[in-house]
């Protein structure tokens, strides 16, 4: 394709269904089948004037002008696939289709949220089954569907493992097709009480990788981090990530509002769903519960319960052999078997760079400020005029999530310049967080005065004393040598 879609996208995803088994079981004759793979998605892909941008692995990436020419292909790569002459290793595919904004910076696709969409919708698939997104139906013809006899079967409101707000998801029906298929895999197909959050999760895909082979070795990892450095967020995502290998479900649990210690254990069995018992003490029913089932407990906001959190922590572990328990804190546990995992800032520009704004996006950093940006001013854009102003925001803020929603905040009322020249006075200026967050969430000045109230007295004249002699000092660094 001379000219590569932009603005309104119709992504189509791939990918194989049980490679690693493949491999394992068929190593001789597995790379002649994915050539044959590799020929029929190309050939559909390209008949169907779809555009391949990119194969990770053996997944193909593919960009279309519409919806129709999309579904057109999905099809007719399934039937071909299906119909193809493997000899001992069958490969069946699994194919997500979903329409978003996206634009063509001659190398690769700028829209972030709209390919990590298509991506989740993938996800959701089987073998030789077909998805759409509500976004993508929406762009469908029905003249093109009559055509071709295309029916598409409501599948609901499904959350996918991103952890936002449900959509709504259809199966693509049409002659050759398989029809029946097990539940998508979706977070609905576990339980879980997993919060659904409102704002999209931004990058962190090699920490998500790192913290999940932990998890695949560890009953107990430990997520430590600065305050605002998005713990909370990466658990979930992680938890979200790893459903399918618990049975029984991921459970989160919030301690923020937690005050009491004597109410650690009761408040677990709440969030879980497990109903006290008059015969038993609440850590004989919780440890009874657990004992046989394969569940993860993501404990969120551990510092200001660490020795409640680390005794029950370890108690459970001991007498329960399947269960896992991932941790969020500012500070470790220090149980036996933990393994911690220290959570990076985001990617950040080098404001020395004059990155050009297609380059800016590479950096995590940028990618979450112009998407709350967006969230609180539809009009706001990266120009070349200040590009430099978000480079400097993104690297003085030292890639912590946290304050960088808050000055993406200001973002309905300053120009970016304007909040780069402010940073001075960076506790004044960001101030703007939600209403509805936790209050040391709300302001930086909070955040601090949080961390603060955590430390005993000699942290705390050590803090001061740099507060004093260390004008340059960072929320990171400071909590990092306390």
């Amino acid at each position: 394709m001379n000219n590569p879609p932009s603005g309104l996208v119709t992504f189509l995803f791939t990918d194989i269904q049980g490679s690693t088994r493949l491999s394992q079981e068929f190593p001789e004759t597995l790379p002649a089948a994915l050539e044959i793979h590799k020929k029929v998605l190309h050939e559909a892909i390209e008949l169907n004037n779809g555009f391949v941008f990119k194969i990770v692995g053996d997944a193909f990436c593919a960009a279309f002008m519409n919806a129709d020419d999309a579904v057109k292909a999905a099809v007719t790569a399934q039937n071909n696939l299906a119909n193809a002459k493997w000899t001992d290793a069958v490969i069946k595919v699994r194919i997500g289709i979903h329409s978003g904004n996206a634009e063509w910076n001659g190398n690769d696709y700028m829209g972030y949220i709209t390919l990590a969409r298509s991506a989740r919708v993938m996800s959701a698939a089987h073998g030789e089954q077909i998805i759409l997104s509500d976004n993508a139906y929406l762009q469908l013809n029905d003249k093109v569907l009559i055509s071709n006899n295309f029916t598409f079967r409501d599948l609901g409101e499904r959350r996918l493992k991103d952890v936002i707000k449900p959509i709504k998801l259809y199966q693509v029906i049409a002659d050759g097709l398989r029809e029946d298929f097990p539940p998508l895999n979706t977070l609905d197909a576990r339980p879980n009480n997993l919060p659904i959050q409102l704002t999209s999760f931004i990058g962190r895909e090699k920490e998500i990788k790192q913290v999940k082979e932990l998890l695949s070795e560890s009953h107990l990892v430990t997520l430590l981090g600065t305050g605002g450095a998005g713990k909370s967020r990466l658990s979930l995502q992680t938890g979200a990530d790893v459903i399918d290998d618990f049975a029984n479900g991921v459970w989160f649990v919030e301690l923020a509002h937690l005050n009491n210690p004597n109410l650690l254990i009761q408040t677990i069995m709440s969030a879980i769903g497990i109903l006290e018992s008059p015969k038993e003490s609440p850590e004989v029913t919780l440890t009874g519960y657990l004992k046989d089932k394969e569940i993860l407990i993501i404990l969120d906001n551990c510092e200001h319960l660490i020795d409640t959190c680390a005794e029950l922590t370890e108690k459970l572990l001991t007498s329960c052999p399947k269960l896992k328990i991932l941790a969020t804190s500012r500070e470790a546990l220090k149980c036996s078997g933990e393994q911690i995992y220290r959570i990076p800032s985001l990617t950040q520009p080098d404001p020395e760079a004059k990155d050009s704004p297609e380059q800016l996006t590479q950096y995590e950093s940028v990618r979450l400020f112009i998407e709350r940006a967006l969230a609180v001013n539809t009009e706001f854009r990266v120009t070349n005029d200040n590009a430099s102003a978000l480079a400097e925001i993104c690297s003085r803020l030292d890639g912590i999530p946290l304050a960088i929603e808050l000055a993406a905040a200001r973002v309905k009322i300053l120009k970016l310049e304007k909040i780069s020249e402010r940073l001075d006075d960076r506790f004044s200026l960001l101030t703007g967080g939600r209403r509805t967050a936790l209050p040391r969430q709300q302001t930086l000045r909070a955040l601090v005065d949080w961390s603060y109230d955590l430390l005993d007295e000699k942290e705390k004249l050590l803090w001061s004393r740099l507060s004093v002699f260390s004008g340059g000092w960072t929320l990171e660094s400071a909590e990092e040598i306390c």
